[in-house]
C-alpha cells in the first residue's frame, strides 16, 4: 500500500512538472513572436552597414581604387565607427537611421565610381 501511494504521488508530481514546463515554453514562444528584435530595425541596418563597409573595402582592393577613393573610404569608415558608438549608447533611432542611409548611399557611390561588375555590388535587401 505504501509503494502504491508513493508511486501515485511521484506520478502526479511528474505530470504537474511537465504541465508547468509546457506552460512556460508556450508563454515564452508567444511573447517572442510579438517582439521585434532591436530598436525599430536599427540593429539590422547598422549590421548591414558594417558588412557593406567591409565589402566595399574588398572591392577597393580588387578593383584597385585610387588614393582619392581610399581616402574617402577611410573617412566613411570613421563615420561608421561613430554610428556604431551612437548605436551602442542608444542614440535617437530616427537620426541614426537617416545617417546609416546616407553612409550606405556614399558607399554605393564608391562602388559606382569603381565600375564594379553587377554581381559584385553589395545587395542591401
Amino acid at each position: 500500500m505504501k509503494k502504491l501511494t508513493l508511486l501515485l504521488t511521484l506520478g502526479l508530481s511528474l505530470i504537474s512538472v511537465s504541465a508547468f514546463a509546457y506552460d512556460y515554453d508556450y508563454r515564452h514562444d508567444t511573447r517572442s513572436a510579438y517582439v521585434t528584435p532591436g530598436r525599430n530595425g536599427v540593429d539590422v541596418r547598422v549590421d548591414r552597414l558594417n558588412r557593406m563597409l567591409t565589402h566595399v573595402r574588398w572591392e577597393l582592393s580588387r578593383y584597385r581604387g585610387d588614393w582619392r577613393l581610399r581616402r574617402e573610404v577611410d573617412r566613411i569608415s570613421g563615420d561608421v565607427s561613430r554610428v556604431n558608438a551612437r548605436y551602442r549608447r542608444g542614440y535617437d533611432t530616427w537620426r541614426l537611421r537617416r545617417e546609416v542611409d546616407s553612409l550606405r548611399e556614399q558607399l554605393h557611390q564608391i562602388e559606382v565610381r569603381l565600375h564594379v561588375r553587377g554581381g559584385d555590388y553589395y545587395r542591401w535587401d
